[in-house]
């Protein structure tokens, strides 16, 4: 796979501006300590070479370290938090925190040390009473700083000139590979930022718009019994239920993951029945609760002993656990073709479970054109996930709106959308859903005027058809809770 080159969309900065910066630095360090007097002031900011130190990649990696650090200082009353993501000598933040220095400078150095990004991060601790005084490593009882190429103290190398600018450039880039690309890094979240993070990629996705047929705050698509209240409603009813998914993983003991999700089944449905009554009986999120509850107690098992798994391990988990799904649920369900139905029909499949219950959409598209639905994405471990969600994500640039159409219509072509064709009644919708999404990326997508207004003008369309893309929205959610783990978001 190749490297991504994190510099080549940063501008150059000069010697003036550093100069400038570190100025500008000092001042917001003295303005806080005046300010909080008692307490502790923490600078942070990246090591970065050379003379492009900041771009939308550069941006990524301190966001995805920064997030996690301020988890970390949680429990330890937070006072004051800014910061100043856009400054051409690269992203800075500051925070305030009502604790001793050496415990604050003790925890950022087990940061810096645990955390996959964390020796990329620069933090310096100090106090109105000491701002001169900086504690080191050595007399806290840490090993020194290594550094990023030969693991040899990194201050020595750095007073030596030991490694040119392209080379430590180049294990920079290496790392944003290796965190972000090849495969992605989760960090161990605790219980309540995990179920936060799961909320609120039920709301982004929410609030998104336009969408094409899709509910959102300037629309209700093609959805005649809900609207955007439904929504909100629906997603902060379900964090309970996040967090029943993330404990359920995490003190699961044993190999057969199939118990795993027997084990939070029940609570799926129990779910179901709060999303229900705050909806006042619209199905605004059942895909959601399956597929959102599967990856986060994949998750969960995954992070174990403050483990941070790769993303591939969370998606092999997530398959273990949906293993016998397409059999259970769906094969041993239906007579095997040649029999003959109550009709006298031949050839169709015949449903042997609950004669008093309908077949949801996903059975009898099954039935119809053996389709395996949301249980074989399921199964397959929610591989678009990976390949075309996160990647988009990553990838496209402007706004967190604009990255989210772009993902969401990504996400569109690259998976069977039981929604679209339960509405449209026919899998060929497949076909023309590809020539909308690849208009859309003709037009330049969500970052452009003409790819915007396609995309109202495709909202329309599918109002007037009676379309809507529930599979890929479901998708978006699973994309947005692992952006927002790793630092997408």
């Amino acid at each position: 796979m190749e490297i991504v080159d994190i510099f080549a969309e940063g501008c150059p900065v000069q010697l003036e501006d550093v100069l400038k910066n570190r100025d500008w630095r000092v001042a917001v360090q003295d303005h806080l300590m005046q300010h909080f007097s008692t307490s502790t002031v923490v600078a942070v900011k990246l090591n970065v070479p050379g003379e492009v130190k900041n771009s939308p990649s550069i941006k990524q990696l301190f966001f995805a370290g920064w997030r996690l650090l301020l988890s970390k200082m949680s429990s330890m009353a937070v006072q004051k938090v800014t910061v100043e993501a856009d400054r051409l000598t690269g992203p800075e933040g500051f925070f305030v925190i009502n604790r001793e220095l050496e415990e604050v400078k003790k925890e950022a150095i087990r940061f810096e040390e645990h955390f996959f990004l964390g020796r990329l991060f620069d933090i310096d601790v100090m106090t109105l009473h000491a701002p001169a005084y900086q504690l080191s490593r050595q007399e806290l009882g840490f090993a020194p700083r290594t550094c990023l190429i030969c693991s040899e103290n990194a201050k020595e190398c750095a007073r030596s000139g030991k490694h040119d600018i392209s080379a430590l450039r180049d294990n920079i880039n290496q790392i944003y590979t290796d965190y972000f690309v090849i495969d992605p890094v989760i960090p161990a979240w605790d219980q309540e930022t995990v179920a936060k993070a799961a909320t609120f990629a039920c709301l982004a996705e929410a609030v998104t718009w336009p969408k094409p047929g899709l509910v959102d705050p300037v629309s209700n698509g093609a959805h005649q019994d809900m609207d955007i209240y439904s929504f909100l409603d629906s997603s902060l009813s379900l964090e309970n239920y996040f967090k029943k998914c993330f404990e359920a993983g995490r003190t699961f003991r044993g190999d057969q993951l199939t118990a795993l999700l027997s084990t939070i089944r029940p609570s799926g449905r129990f779910a179901e029945g709060r999303m229900f009554q705050v909806t006042d009986g619209v199905n605004t999120h059942k895909g959601t609760i399956f597929s959102l509850g599967i990856l986060i107690a994949a998750y969960g098992y995954a992070s174990r002993n403050e483990q941070s798994p790769s993303l591939s391990f969370v998606q092999t988990v997530v398959s273990r656990m949906g293993a016998q799904l397409v059999e259970n649920d769906l094969k041993e369900k239906f007579s095997p073709s040649g029999l003959t139905d109550s009709k006298g029909d031949a050839d169709k499949k015949v449903f042997k479970g609950n004669a008093n219950r309908p077949s949801t959409a996903g059975e009898q598209q099954y039935q119809d054109y053996q389709l395996t639905g949301v249980r074989g994405e399921i199964a397959g471990g929610l591989r678009p996930l990976s390949t075309v969600g996160l990647k988009t994500l990553r990838e496209s640039r402007g706004t967190t709106r604009v990255r989210l159409l772009n993902t969401l219509m990504a996400l569109a072509t690259s998976i069977t959308d039981s929604t679209m064709i339960k509405r449209y009644g026919d899998p060929k919708i497949s076909q023309q859903l590809n020539q909308w999404v690849q208009e859309f990326e003709a037009r330049g997508g969500a970052e452009s005027k003409g790819g915007q207004d396609y995309l109202a003008s495709l909202d329309q369309a599918f109002i007037e058809k009676n379309l809507s893309m529930g599979g890929a929205a479901d998708y978006l959610i699973l994309t947005i809770f692992i952006g927002r783990l790793t630092g997408l978001l």
